[in-house]
């Protein structure tokens, strides 16, 4: 097995809230997951003779994801997710880098644009937030 990883080889899975996603958006192009954090300063004086340096502590971590997929009307799994999305309803999202490694497993709340270019396929592109109504999310699951 090849230790460099290709895009194709890294899925996303959606499925109900509260329970893992286990339904294949097959119907994915670029995946993009965005791993973050907030922080908190806590710089000190020290003893005054030269500058400090910053320092800092993470406060909070932050998750978002982004994928695009082709419009196609009898797309079951699109249907379902512009539903979600219009509907403001949490759906489960399950991500995997490559077989056998982990990624992000929890609820999120949907929110996507829909491009529609004169010379070009349309697309909608989703961005998910984590949503713990249900369930606590998982970066690392």
């Amino acid at each position: 097995m090849a230790v460099k990883k290709m895009g194709y080889e890294g899925w996303i899975y959606y499925g109900t809230a509260g329970s893992t996603a286990a339904t294949l958006i097959t119907n994915s192009r670029d995946i993009q997951e965005n791993f973050e954090i907030e922080e908190g300063d806590t710089t000190m004086r020290g003893a005054g003779t030269s500058p400090p340096i910053n320092t800092s502590r993470v406060t909070a971590r932050g998750y978002s994801i982004e994928w695009t997929m082709t419009m196609k009307s009898d797309d079951t799994t699109l249907t379902a997710l512009k539903a979600a999305a219009i509907a403001g309803t949490p759906v489960a999202i399950h991500t995997v880098a490559y077989s056998g490694s982990i990624g992000y497993d929890g609820d999120v709340i949907l929110s996507f644009t829909h491009g529609k270019p004169l010379k070009g396929e349309q697309t909608l592109v989703f961005t998910a937030k984590p949503n713990d109504d249900l369930r606590d999310p998982q970066l690392n699951a």
